[in-house]
């Protein structure tokens, strides 16, 4: 049997940069939205897959553009969830494709970023350029 890949894992501060919401609010939402459940490391940091992801840019999408309360959110997500299961598509088969290309680019900035300090700390001075001075 073939493994299968690893499925990318977002922290909270990638998902809010993804979603444009704060952390507090990813959060708050885990209370309201039972569906909402990330997985927990041994530290307890939360880790967001992609259907995460979904489900939280879906909410939003309710919340903030069609004008939904919370609790209307909710009733209109498990609407969608049951819908969605009767007539057998995936469950909130969103376009979600530049969201999670989006997440791969922010993951690899911060890493870039981080190689970019610590080169910066442990090069206190300038290397010697090739050519100069011991030479003969």
């Amino acid at each position: 049997m073939a493994a299968r890949p690893a499925e990318i894992r977002y922290t909270i501060e990638e998902v809010s940069d993804l979603s444009g919401l704060k952390a507090h609010v990813l959060r708050y939402w885990e209370s309201e939205f039972p569906q909402l459940r990330p997985e927990r490391t041994r530290s307890n940091q939360r880790l967001y897959r992609q259907k995460d992801l979904d489900l939280i840019l879906h909410i939003k999408h309710l919340v903030h553009e069609r004008g939904f309360t919370l609790q209307g959110a909710r009733r209109q997500l498990l609407g969608d969830l049951k819908e969605a299961r009767q007539s057998g598509q995936l469950t909130l088969a969103l376009d979600l494709g530049s969201a999670e290309l989006a997440g791969v680019l922010t993951k690899a900035r911060r890493q870039a970023r981080a190689i970019l300090d610590l080169l910066d700390k442990g090069l206190g001075e300038p290397a010697p350029e090739a050519g100069a001075e011991g030479e003969d």
